[in-house]
């Protein structure tokens, strides 16, 4: 199936929405869609649904469904960033407002623009920021793909950026220097474990950049060396947090967004994966295993 025809089924109430919680049962039903709670789906039916995580004990089963599944699915997974009903009916409002199309023309225009480059594309901004990003010969990239098959589970955030990752090691795709300028961060985490231990200094974090005129990040060798928050350096917020288990303040990913239209109605203090989608550009750190993943996003800097 195309990601074209799922949007527009998804769009036309056409398909189900499988859910983990009453309260988002009824928001579903209430948005017009036939829903189906998680345990009572057949993951092993030839579907088409659309899915919904609020809570980390389903996002977990759905992993270990991963060779069993026979079905098409497409997943809004909140619980990672906020699994809160007023985050998941901002994020479910801003898929059914985006322009899909024009998304994936540009991501398409993006990785083309990425596969091409010489080694090295460069950023920049008139707010400051000046980015050189050296690519590897064997870049490894989020997902390109316009079809999508059975027995994947594929994230919203897939279908609205360009992303390039360091999944095998530290500079396995690219490594970046220079200085960048950022607007909002989102938060993530996949376990429950590593979002409490760490909760105290992301909120910190969030509120400071949710308050703040002016953040940036000082990069150096493809590692953060400064967090720069309206003149006071809060590397140490980070470095307190758990990156001494996974990859340090190097980053794991640079990823450039595709959704233009969620510019008129982004955000910041909203922790929603939908955020990330946001035409310019922006850069991770973590893994979202032991440590947090958190992306600083930028809609100032473009690469096209």
């Amino acid at each position: 199936m195309h990601i074209l025809e799922f949007y527009q089924a998804f769009l036309q109430r056409q398909m189900p929405i499988i859910v983990d919680s009453n309260e988002i049962h009824t928001y579903s039903q209430e948005q017009g869609y036939k829903t189906i709670f998680f345990d009572d789906y057949d993951f092993k039916s030839k579907q088409t649904a659309f899915l919904i995580f609020s809570d980390y004990s389903y996002y977990y089963k759905l992993k270990q469904l991963w060779h069993d599944s026979q079905s098409t699915i497409v997943h809004l997974p909140a619980v990672k960033f906020d699994g809160s009903l007023p985050v998941i009916q901002y994020s479910f409002n801003q898929l059914l407002s985006g322009d899909i199309e024009e998304a994936l023309a540009i991501r398409d225009i993006l990785y083309d623009k990425i596969a091409e480059s010489e080694s090295e594309l460069y950023l920049s901004d008139s707010r400051g920021s000046k980015l050189k990003c050296s690519l590897g010969e064997n870049i490894e990239i989020a997902n390109a793909d316009v079809e999508l098959e059975s027995g994947w589970f594929y994230s919203v955030a897939e279908f609205w950026e360009s992303s390039v990752v360091n999944t095998k090691a530290n500079k396995s795709s690219f490594s970046v220097d220079g200085t960048f300028y950022f607007d909002g961060i989102l938060t993530q985490a996949t376990t429950q474990e590593t979002k409490d231990y760490n909760w105290q200094l992301l909120q910190y974090i969030t509120d400071r950049v949710k308050l703040s005129k002016e953040k940036y990040l000082e990069i150096e060798d493809n590692a953060i060396t400064h967090l720069i928050i309206d003149g006071k350096d809060e590397t140490v917020a980070l470095l307190d947090m758990t990156y001494n288990l996974e990859r340090g303040l190097n980053l794991t990913e640079i990823a450039f967004g595709a959704n233009k239209k969620i510019r008129e109605t982004i955000d910041w203090s909203i922790n929603s994966v939908v955020n990330e989608g946001i035409y310019g550009t922006h850069v991770g750190i973590g893994m979202a295993q032991k440590a947090p993943h958190i992306d600083f996003i930028s809609q100032a800097l473009t690469l096209i």
